[in-house]
Protein backbone atom coordinates (compact mmCIF):
# COMPACT_ATOMS: atom_id res chain seq x y z
CA UNK A 1 0.00 0.00 0.00
CA UNK A 2 1.39 3.41 -0.97
CA UNK A 3 1.25 5.79 1.99
CA UNK A 4 3.10 8.65 0.29
CA UNK A 5 1.59 12.10 0.69
CA UNK A 6 0.47 13.57 -2.65
CA UNK A 7 2.93 15.86 -4.47
CA UNK A 8 0.51 18.76 -4.13
CA UNK A 9 0.85 18.64 -0.35
CA UNK A 10 4.65 18.86 -0.63
CA UNK A 11 4.31 21.76 -3.02
CA UNK A 12 2.06 23.62 -0.59
CA UNK A 13 4.45 22.89 2.26
CA UNK A 14 7.39 24.06 0.18
CA UNK A 15 5.56 27.32 -0.40
CA UNK A 16 4.84 27.57 3.33
CA UNK A 17 8.47 26.85 4.16
CA UNK A 18 9.51 29.59 1.79
CA UNK A 19 7.24 32.03 3.59
CA UNK A 20 8.46 31.05 7.05
CA UNK A 21 12.17 30.61 6.42
CA UNK A 22 12.20 33.21 3.69
CA UNK A 23 11.41 35.94 6.21
CA UNK A 24 14.52 35.00 8.13
CA UNK A 25 16.56 34.84 4.94
CA UNK A 26 15.45 38.31 3.91
CA UNK A 27 16.35 39.66 7.35
CA UNK A 28 19.79 38.14 7.10
CA UNK A 29 20.51 39.39 3.60
CA UNK A 30 18.86 42.81 3.58
CA UNK A 31 19.23 43.90 7.22
CA UNK A 32 17.31 46.68 8.90
CA UNK A 33 16.20 49.94 7.35
CA UNK A 34 15.65 50.90 3.73
CA UNK A 35 18.31 49.53 1.42
CA UNK A 36 18.75 50.10 -2.32
CA UNK A 37 17.38 47.31 -4.47
CA UNK A 38 19.89 44.67 -5.39
CA UNK A 39 20.67 44.17 -9.07
CA UNK A 40 18.96 41.24 -10.77
CA UNK A 41 21.18 38.19 -10.84
CA UNK A 42 20.45 34.67 -12.01
CA UNK A 43 22.70 31.68 -11.31
CA UNK A 44 24.18 29.99 -14.36
CA UNK A 45 24.34 26.27 -15.06
CA UNK A 46 27.56 25.88 -13.06
CA UNK A 47 25.96 27.57 -10.05
CA UNK A 48 22.91 25.32 -10.24
CA UNK A 49 25.12 22.24 -10.49
CA UNK A 50 27.25 23.39 -7.55
CA UNK A 51 24.22 24.07 -5.37
CA UNK A 52 22.72 20.69 -6.25
CA UNK A 53 26.01 18.97 -5.40
CA UNK A 54 26.12 20.53 -1.92
CA UNK A 55 22.49 19.64 -1.23
CA UNK A 56 22.91 16.05 -2.40
CA UNK A 57 26.07 15.62 -0.30
CA UNK A 58 24.27 16.84 2.83
CA UNK A 59 20.82 15.27 2.38
CA UNK A 60 21.17 13.20 5.54
CA UNK A 61 21.58 16.39 7.55
CA UNK A 62 18.22 17.70 6.33
CA UNK A 63 16.20 14.48 6.42
CA UNK A 64 14.00 13.66 9.39
CA UNK A 65 14.95 10.36 11.00
CA UNK A 66 14.06 9.25 14.53
CA UNK A 67 13.01 5.68 13.72
CA UNK A 68 13.91 3.21 16.47
CA UNK A 69 14.54 0.21 14.21
CA UNK A 70 12.98 -2.19 16.74
CA UNK A 71 10.27 -2.37 19.38
CA UNK A 72 11.53 -0.65 22.54
CA UNK A 73 10.07 -0.69 26.04
CA UNK A 74 8.16 2.44 26.99
CA UNK A 75 6.75 3.70 30.26
CA UNK A 76 3.27 2.31 30.89
CA UNK A 77 2.40 4.95 33.48
CA UNK A 78 1.83 7.77 31.02
CA UNK A 79 -0.13 10.90 31.87
CA UNK A 80 -3.76 10.22 31.03
CA UNK A 81 -3.42 6.42 30.94
CA UNK A 82 -4.06 5.68 34.60
CA UNK A 83 -6.63 2.98 35.36
CA UNK A 84 -8.84 5.56 37.07
CA UNK A 85 -9.08 7.59 33.88
CA UNK A 86 -9.57 4.52 31.74
CA UNK A 87 -12.44 3.27 33.89
CA UNK A 88 -14.16 6.66 33.76
CA UNK A 89 -13.82 6.97 29.99
CA UNK A 90 -14.94 3.40 29.39
CA UNK A 91 -18.04 3.93 31.49
CA UNK A 92 -18.84 7.22 29.74
CA UNK A 93 -18.12 5.95 26.24
CA UNK A 94 -17.95 2.16 25.79
CA UNK A 95 -18.31 2.46 22.01
CA UNK A 96 -14.64 2.44 21.11
CA UNK A 97 -11.78 -0.04 21.69
CA UNK A 98 -8.96 0.91 24.04
CA UNK A 99 -5.62 -0.66 24.85
CA UNK A 100 -2.55 -0.32 27.05
CA UNK A 101 0.95 -0.59 25.59
CA UNK A 102 4.44 -1.27 26.90
CA UNK A 103 6.53 -1.18 23.69
CA UNK A 104 6.73 1.23 20.77
CA UNK A 105 8.47 1.63 17.42
CA UNK A 106 8.39 4.19 14.61
CA UNK A 107 8.94 2.71 11.16
CA UNK A 108 9.54 5.05 8.22
CA UNK A 109 9.21 3.76 4.67
CA UNK A 110 12.55 5.12 3.48
CA UNK A 111 12.00 3.92 -0.10
CA UNK A 112 9.01 6.27 -0.27
CA UNK A 113 10.64 9.37 1.22
CA UNK A 114 10.17 12.39 -0.99
CA UNK A 115 12.59 15.23 -0.21
CA UNK A 116 11.83 18.19 -2.46
CA UNK A 117 13.86 21.37 -2.49
CA UNK A 118 14.25 24.63 -4.31
CA UNK A 119 16.57 27.58 -3.87
CA UNK A 120 16.66 31.36 -4.17
CA UNK A 121 20.09 32.79 -4.98
CA UNK A 122 20.91 36.40 -4.11
CA UNK A 123 23.78 38.75 -4.91
CA UNK A 124 24.46 41.04 -1.93
CA UNK A 125 26.42 43.93 -3.41
CA UNK A 126 26.81 45.66 -0.02
CA UNK A 127 28.83 42.78 1.42
CA UNK A 128 30.02 41.31 -1.88
CA UNK A 129 28.42 37.98 -0.91
CA UNK A 130 26.69 35.53 -3.21
CA UNK A 131 24.31 33.42 -1.16
CA UNK A 132 21.62 30.84 -1.79
CA UNK A 133 18.69 30.02 0.50
CA UNK A 134 17.47 26.43 0.12
CA UNK A 135 13.97 25.40 1.19
CA UNK A 136 13.22 21.74 1.89
CA UNK A 137 9.87 19.95 2.07
CA UNK A 138 9.69 16.26 2.92
CA UNK A 139 6.91 13.69 3.00
CA UNK A 140 7.37 10.90 5.55
CA UNK A 141 5.15 7.82 5.28
CA UNK A 142 5.33 4.97 7.75
CA UNK A 143 3.69 3.35 10.76
CA UNK A 144 3.83 3.62 14.54
CA UNK A 145 3.82 0.16 16.11
CA UNK A 146 2.43 -0.26 19.61
CA UNK A 147 2.58 -3.56 21.50
CA UNK A 148 -0.59 -3.94 23.55
CA UNK A 149 -0.46 -6.02 26.72
CA UNK A 150 -4.17 -5.54 27.45
CA UNK A 151 -7.20 -4.24 25.60
CA UNK A 152 -10.98 -4.05 25.81
CA UNK A 153 -12.94 -6.80 24.05
CA UNK A 154 -15.67 -6.27 21.49
CA UNK A 155 -18.92 -7.52 23.01
CA UNK A 156 -21.75 -6.80 20.59
CA UNK A 157 -23.39 -4.25 18.36
CA UNK A 158 -25.60 -1.73 20.10
CA UNK A 159 -28.49 -0.04 18.26
CA UNK A 160 -29.07 3.56 19.37
CA UNK A 161 -31.81 5.22 17.35
CA UNK A 162 -30.86 4.78 13.70
CA UNK A 163 -27.19 4.11 14.48
CA UNK A 164 -25.52 0.77 15.09
CA UNK A 165 -22.45 1.10 17.32
CA UNK A 166 -19.87 -1.41 18.46
CA UNK A 167 -20.07 -2.01 22.19
CA UNK A 168 -16.85 -2.82 24.12
CA UNK A 169 -16.12 -4.25 27.55
CA UNK A 170 -15.42 -1.86 30.41
CA UNK A 171 -12.62 -4.11 31.66
CA UNK A 172 -9.23 -4.93 30.14
CA UNK A 173 -8.29 -8.40 28.93
CA UNK A 174 -4.67 -9.52 28.78
CA UNK A 175 -3.37 -9.84 25.20
CA UNK A 176 -0.12 -9.77 23.26
CA UNK A 177 -0.78 -7.94 20.01
CA UNK A 178 0.74 -5.20 17.85
CA UNK A 179 -1.37 -2.22 16.85
CA UNK A 180 -0.23 -0.18 13.86
CA UNK A 181 -1.06 3.46 13.28
CA UNK A 182 -0.44 5.00 9.90
CA UNK A 183 2.09 7.85 9.79
CA UNK A 184 1.44 10.41 7.07
CA UNK A 185 3.71 13.34 7.90
CA UNK A 186 5.26 16.41 6.28
CA UNK A 187 8.29 18.48 7.31
CA UNK A 188 9.96 21.78 6.45
CA UNK A 189 13.63 22.73 6.73
CA UNK A 190 16.16 25.13 5.23
CA UNK A 191 19.77 26.21 4.88
CA UNK A 192 21.87 29.01 3.39
CA UNK A 193 24.82 28.39 1.06
CA UNK A 194 27.56 30.89 0.24
CA UNK A 195 29.80 31.05 -2.81
CA UNK A 196 33.45 31.34 -1.79
CA UNK A 197 36.41 31.20 -4.19
CA UNK A 198 34.04 30.05 -6.92
CA UNK A 199 32.61 27.11 -4.92
CA UNK A 200 29.29 26.77 -3.11
CA UNK A 201 29.51 25.75 0.57
CA UNK A 202 27.08 25.31 3.46
CA UNK A 203 27.06 28.53 5.45
CA UNK A 204 24.01 28.71 7.73
CA UNK A 205 21.54 26.20 9.10
CA UNK A 206 17.91 26.56 10.15
CA UNK A 207 17.61 26.40 13.94
CA UNK A 208 15.33 23.40 13.52
CA UNK A 209 12.85 21.62 11.32
CA UNK A 210 9.25 20.76 12.11
CA UNK A 211 7.18 17.67 11.36
CA UNK A 212 3.41 17.72 11.31
CA UNK A 213 1.13 14.69 11.11
CA UNK A 214 -1.10 14.56 9.31
CA UNK A 215 -1.19 18.35 8.78
CA UNK A 216 -0.18 21.50 10.71
CA UNK A 217 -3.84 22.00 11.67
CA UNK A 218 -4.13 18.51 13.18
CA UNK A 219 -0.80 18.43 15.02
CA UNK A 220 -0.23 19.83 18.53
CA UNK A 221 1.14 23.37 18.88
CA UNK A 222 4.54 23.68 20.53
CA UNK A 223 5.96 27.11 21.30
CA UNK A 224 9.34 26.38 22.90
CA UNK A 225 11.56 23.85 24.61
CA UNK A 226 14.20 24.33 27.30
CA UNK A 227 17.43 22.29 27.07
CA UNK A 228 20.02 22.24 29.84
CA UNK A 229 23.23 20.52 30.86
CA UNK A 230 22.80 21.78 34.42
CA UNK A 231 24.81 25.02 34.54
CA UNK A 232 23.73 26.19 31.06
CA UNK A 233 20.22 26.35 29.66
CA UNK A 234 19.14 27.24 26.14
CA UNK A 235 15.69 28.06 24.83
CA UNK A 236 14.36 27.08 21.42
CA UNK A 237 11.40 29.12 20.26
CA UNK A 238 9.01 28.61 17.39
CA UNK A 239 9.25 32.14 16.05
CA UNK A 240 12.36 33.93 14.76
CA UNK A 241 14.14 35.49 17.70
CA UNK A 242 17.27 37.62 18.04
CA UNK A 243 18.02 36.72 21.67
CA UNK A 244 17.26 32.99 21.87
CA UNK A 245 17.41 30.25 19.26
CA UNK A 246 14.37 30.68 17.03
CA UNK A 247 13.57 27.57 14.99
CA UNK A 248 12.77 29.75 11.97
CA UNK A 249 16.13 31.55 11.89
CA UNK A 250 19.44 30.67 10.23
CA UNK A 251 22.72 30.28 12.13
CA UNK A 252 26.35 29.69 11.33
CA UNK A 253 27.75 26.54 12.89
CA UNK A 254 29.39 28.32 15.83
CA UNK A 255 26.13 30.25 16.50
CA UNK A 256 24.15 27.07 17.13
CA UNK A 257 23.53 25.90 20.67
CA UNK A 258 26.86 24.35 21.65
CA UNK A 259 27.70 21.76 24.29
CA UNK A 260 30.90 19.86 24.94
CA UNK A 261 31.80 16.21 24.71
CA UNK A 262 31.24 14.77 28.17
CA UNK A 263 28.17 16.91 28.86
CA UNK A 264 24.81 15.29 29.58
CA UNK A 265 21.82 17.30 28.43
CA UNK A 266 18.11 16.97 29.07
CA UNK A 267 14.90 18.75 28.13
CA UNK A 268 13.82 20.55 31.30
CA UNK A 269 10.34 21.53 30.12
CA UNK A 270 8.13 22.46 27.18
CA UNK A 271 5.70 25.30 26.55
CA UNK A 272 2.74 23.90 24.64
CA UNK A 273 -1.02 24.22 24.33
CA UNK A 274 -1.47 20.42 24.51
CA UNK A 275 -1.07 19.55 28.18
CA UNK A 276 -2.43 16.00 27.95
CA UNK A 277 0.29 14.60 25.70
CA UNK A 278 3.18 12.19 25.72
CA UNK A 279 6.59 13.79 25.11
CA UNK A 280 9.49 11.70 23.82
CA UNK A 281 13.04 12.63 22.80
CA UNK A 282 15.40 11.06 20.29
CA UNK A 283 19.12 11.68 20.01
CA UNK A 284 21.77 9.82 18.04
CA UNK A 285 19.57 6.77 17.53
CA UNK A 286 18.31 6.50 21.13
CA UNK A 287 14.90 7.33 22.63
CA UNK A 288 14.42 9.04 25.98
CA UNK A 289 11.38 9.58 28.19
CA UNK A 290 10.48 12.98 29.60
CA UNK A 291 12.12 12.36 32.97
CA UNK A 292 14.75 14.27 34.93
CA UNK A 293 16.72 11.03 35.23
CA UNK A 294 16.83 10.50 31.46
CA UNK A 295 19.93 12.52 30.60
CA UNK A 296 21.37 12.43 27.08
CA UNK A 297 25.14 11.78 27.00
CA UNK A 298 27.24 13.66 24.44
CA UNK A 299 30.15 11.41 23.50
CA UNK A 300 31.34 12.56 20.06
CA UNK A 301 31.82 15.99 18.42
CA UNK A 302 29.64 16.96 15.46
CA UNK A 303 26.24 18.32 14.44
CA UNK A 304 23.34 16.40 15.96
CA UNK A 305 19.57 16.67 15.86
CA UNK A 306 17.55 16.42 19.05
CA UNK A 307 14.04 15.31 18.13
CA UNK A 308 11.20 16.36 20.43
CA UNK A 309 8.03 14.39 19.72
CA UNK A 310 4.67 15.37 21.15
CA UNK A 311 1.76 12.95 20.75
CA UNK A 312 -1.74 13.56 22.13
CA UNK A 313 -2.22 10.90 24.79
CA UNK A 314 -5.35 9.40 23.23
CA UNK A 315 -3.28 8.40 20.18
CA UNK A 316 -1.50 5.92 22.45
CA UNK A 317 -4.56 4.11 23.78
CA UNK A 318 -7.24 4.47 21.09
CA UNK A 319 -7.46 3.28 17.50
CA UNK A 320 -6.96 5.70 14.61
CA UNK A 321 -4.06 7.27 12.75
CA UNK A 322 -0.91 8.80 14.16
CA UNK A 323 -1.24 12.46 15.12
CA UNK A 324 1.83 14.29 16.33
CA UNK A 325 4.38 17.08 16.14
CA UNK A 326 8.16 16.71 16.04
CA UNK A 327 10.78 19.43 16.30
CA UNK A 328 14.34 18.63 15.35
CA UNK A 329 16.78 21.16 16.81
CA UNK A 330 20.41 21.34 15.74
CA UNK A 331 23.01 21.00 18.48
CA UNK A 332 26.72 21.54 17.93
CA UNK A 333 28.90 19.26 20.08
CA UNK A 334 32.56 20.27 20.37
CA UNK A 335 35.64 18.84 22.08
Amino acid sequence: MNLMTPKSRSARLLHGAALGLGLAAVALVVGCGRMPEEPFWEPNADDSAGIKSVVEANKDLFRTDFAEGMMLVCDTVWPGTTLARFRREMRENPFKPRFRVNEMEHVFFTDSFDLEWRFVATLDTARMDTTCTVFFAETIPGVMKLRAFSRTRYLRDSVIGEDTLEFYDTLFTAVDSVIEKRIDAITSNGAVLKKEAGAWKLWKYAGGSRLWAPTPDDAPYLDRIYITNGPVEDTFLLRPDTLQHGVQRFYEKDELTTFRVGDSIRVRSLLTTVLDAKNLFYFDGARYEFKASDKIPLTQPGLYRLYTEQVPINVLYETGEYVGLVWSTLINVVE
